[in-house]
């Protein structure tokens, strides 16, 4: 039999095993089961052969790592993008160079990951590195041997890793499998990588961006994240029957009470006391849970978001807020090394002075921690929520802080927009007003 080379998640609900004999496998990640195996890696236009690893990143593009090389891969035209192969060295800042006495990662990886939450798990040997998108770079502190972090999971010699989205990923070694449990973070099941494989169904749309979502889609992750403790509806009730969920309906908006999403609580500034998140559509709030993660996967601690108001604004009653499509982030508040911290985009932001010639005033080396945080929030904007279009008419690449877009923020490079949100982040899923 051949030996499983790399495993991806695509989001399409497919889920792609690639074998050494340069064929893959396809399999539904909805139902968990083999819809095809044996075909031809030529139906993946440009990849040389079957990926060592391959991984998504968001907005429809995909990096296949073969030796000390890697390719960008476009979903929508179904090819390698122009350009490509690159050197791993150059392109991918923070991995190890084998200097202080390990391994060379710029002569290849193992595995590869999308964790979700803005995070790359990236495999070599008995190591992993963590790369994060918004900065576009491996975080500090790494690498770390993966016995150290990982409770269960292969310690070296990764075959595979892929995340279906949902509750569990697949981690695969020498013709076995693991099944790792995000919510216990640890392996849960394990066996053998034969016939008999199957994945755990994972609601549809676990992949894919918020704003992409169907109706229907958004319902079952709604529906997913309740029944695993994530979040309470107060209004529909959550109804579960014997052929599917009874309530809430796809098309209704819902209210969530307490405001708050795997612990991390959404404050209304407006009104603080308030203890409900209200008239919210149900694509907006998969938007939410997962800027939790995206905004708490790594230090600091976060514990709060923020808000100037989400599911209403405004007069017009076909606006996003009013649809329940949109969020006003204002700050963001936690712990970072034992201490408390808030920061507020008009205090640490939009009151910054404008020196002649700076596009966004933010700074790395002036506020290291609001700007990590800030850009996080922007970049997970521009890949969950509308970017630089609506629905499919956004296209890769997303903007630049500083550019324009529908996130809008401090710095946004129309001027009128710009004054405009000079307190919070504009995040939106769907069009702006309906017509």
């Amino acid at each position: 039999m051949a030996k499983l080379r790399s495993a991806i998640s695509w989001s399409n609900d497919r889920t792609y095993l690639f074998y050494d004999d340069d064929t893959y496998a396809v399999y539904d990640s909805a139902t968990g089961l083999q819809e095809d195996s044996g075909l031809g890696i030529g139906d993946w236009h440009g990849l040389p052969r079957s990926p060592d690893a391959f991984v998504w990143w968001g907005v429809g593009k995909a990096y296949a790592f073969t030796g000390g090389d890697y390719l960008r891969y476009d979903g929508p035209s179904n090819q390698v993008d122009p350009g490509y192969p690159l050197a791993i060295g150059p392109q991918w800042p923070g991995l190890p160079t084998g200097a202080s006495g390990g391994p060379d990662w710029r002569n290849g990886i193992d595995a590869a990951v999308n964790w979700g939450n803005g995070k790359l798990y990236l495999f070599k040997g008995d190591a992993y590195v963590r790369y994060d998108i918004a900065a576009d770079r491996v975080d500090p502190g790494y690498p770390v041997k993966i016995a150290n972090r990982w409770t269960g999971v292969f310690p070296a010699n990764l075959d595979a890793v892929t995340y279906t989205g949902g509750r569990y990923a697949y981690f695969f070694s020498g013709g076995q499998y693991q099944r790792f449990d995000l919510d216990t973070d640890q392996v849960d099941d394990s066996g053998p990588l034969d016939l008999s494989f199957r994945f755990t169904p994972t609601p549809s749309g676990g992949v894919a961006p918020a704003r992409l979502l169907t109706l229907a889609q958004a319902n079952g992750l709604m529906a997913d994240l309740i029944r695993r403790g994530k979040l309470t509806l107060k209004s529909p009730p959550f109804v579960d029957g014997p052929s599917g969920i009874v309530s809430p309906k796809p098309d209704q908006r819902v209210v969530v009470s307490p405001p708050a999403f795997d612990g991390i609580r959404y404050t209304n500034q407006i009104a603080p006391a308030s203890t409900v998140i209200d008239n919210l559509d149900q694509r907006m709030l998969v938007a939410l849970y997962r800027l939790t993660r995206w905004t708490n996967s790594s230090a600091p601690d976060i514990a709060e978001l923020l808000h100037l108001g989400i599911g209403h604004g405004g007069p017009n009653p076909k606006d996003c807020h009013n649809q329940g499509r949109a969020i006003d982030l204002s700050a963001i508040k936690g712990e970072v090394d034992g201490a408390g911290f808030t920061r507020s985009v008009l205090k640490h932001w939009g009151e910054l002075p404008r020196p002649a010639g700076v596009k966004v005033r933010i700074s790395p080396s002036a506020d290291p921690l609001g700007y990590g945080l800030f850009t996080t929030v922007f970049r997970f904007g521009t890949f969950e929520c509308e970017g630089n279009g609506i629905g499919p008419q956004n296209k890769w690449p997303m903007p630049e802080l500083g550019e324009g877009g529908f996130v809008v923020y401090p710095d946004h490079k129309d001027p009128g927009l710009a004054a405009a949100h000079q307190n919070h982040f504009h995040l939106q899923v769907g069009v702006t007003r309906l017509p």
